[in-house]
């Protein structure tokens, strides 16, 4: 189980430190959906609950559950009703409004571990830069997976926006059954969907400013 070897590697502490962060990664990605349907006039959201950053409204089981077994994870998507935005335009924004949000806490994230190692030499404070560095990268972690062009991720439905045969793919079961099949499909000893995502995921930390606590 992933969580388990989370704790082997990093402590029980640095586990806590992940799992608090995926939780506030997955909550702000999912209330970014909800904040920019409502915006762009689909209270949809709003009216089901969504448009709130409780945890319990956004964390979906089995992202949940695959997360604790194998590190990857995803929230309960948000509905909205197309027929009710202005543009078509609107729902690449929505879709994009996730993982763009996730990057732009991973950046602030970085720029505050980046502070604070080098404005202080006090042991908890620097400890503490070590946990937003771990905040950055789940950040970047969600952002890049959710990219993934595969139902139920925001991927799919940037794909549907540009292909909009690829819509019927997006409401199937399909994606899910991809996504488990290049996670435990290994290839030269490391999972496929690791390989998908190393590229992705080191882009972003460029982007991000990773590079400032690395």
């Amino acid at each position: 189980m992933y969580l388990l070897s989370l704790i082997g590697s990093v402590g029980l502490i640095g586990a806590l430190v992940f799992l608090l962060f995926f939780v506030l990664a997955l909550v702000i990605h999912e209330w970014a959906h909800a904040y920019s349907a409502n915006a762009l006039g689909d209270d949809t959201p709003r009216l089901m609950g969504r448009l709130t950053l409780d945890p319990r409204a956004h964390i979906d089981p089995l992202g949940a559950f695959l997360f604790l077994i194998a590190g990857f994870g995803w929230g309960k998507p948000v509905p909205y009703n197309p027929l009710r935005l202005k543009r078509r335009v609107d729902e690449l924004y929505i879709a994009l409004a996730g993982p763009a949000i996730n990057l732009v806490a991973a950046v602030i994230l970085n720029l505050l571990a980046f502070g604070l190692a080098h404005l202080s030499t006090n042991q908890p404070l620097l400890n503490l830069t070590s946990f937003l560095a771990i905040g950055a990268q789940v950040n970047v972690l969600i952002a890049a997976f959710n990219l993934l062009p595969l139902p139920p991720l925001d991927g799919s439905s940037i794909v549907a926006y540009f292909l909009p045969q690829y819509r019927s793919l997006q409401f199937s079961q399909v994606g899910i059954l991809i996504i488990l099949f290049t996670l435990f499909v290994p290839v030269g000893g490391q999972s496929i969907l690791w390989i998908i995502l190393n590229p992705i995921m080191s882009f972003f930390h460029v982007i991000t400013l990773s590079g400032l606590v690395g």
